[in-house]
């Protein structure tokens, strides 16, 4: 399985924890859906729906994880040239915590090199 490059850059962006280089990843008016969202940013539909609040929710992270790692399962993806959407499978391990790891499934759907929307699934 060889991921697309918008699924190795999220991957790389998220592991990096660099707030900068994660807020690149998104469009202007893209969106990002988590139940963490939920806890840590206080938002009741889950959802932050501008680049400057997803900033704010990849500095909450950087600011509370050591690390962050995303040991990819599977991937699937229906893509064009111009746009395309990924359903990522991953174990999510914080702060090395190989023990402790959960899975995720993200929906990720992008226009060029952009993320426009975000869909995060904790189990």
């Amino acid at each position: 399985m060889t991921p697309p490059e918008l699924v190795v850059r999220w991957k790389a962006a998220w592991e990096s924890l660099d707030p900068a280089r994660i807020e690149d990843l998104y469009a202007p008016g893209a969106t990002h859906m988590s139940s963490v969202v939920v806890e840590r940013m206080n938002r009741a539909d889950g959802t932050l729906r501008s680049l400057s609040e997803i900033r704010a929710y990849a500095e909450a992270a950087a600011g509370r994880l050591a690390s962050f790692k995303a040991d990819i399962l599977q991937v699937i993806v229906d893509e064009t040239d111009s746009a395309g959407r990924a359903s990522v499978e991953y174990w999510r391990v914080l702060n090395g915590n190989e023990e402790g790891r959960t899975r995720a499934v993200e929906i990720i759907e992008w226009s060029g090199n952009k993320i426009t929307a975000c869909r995060v699934f904790h189990f």
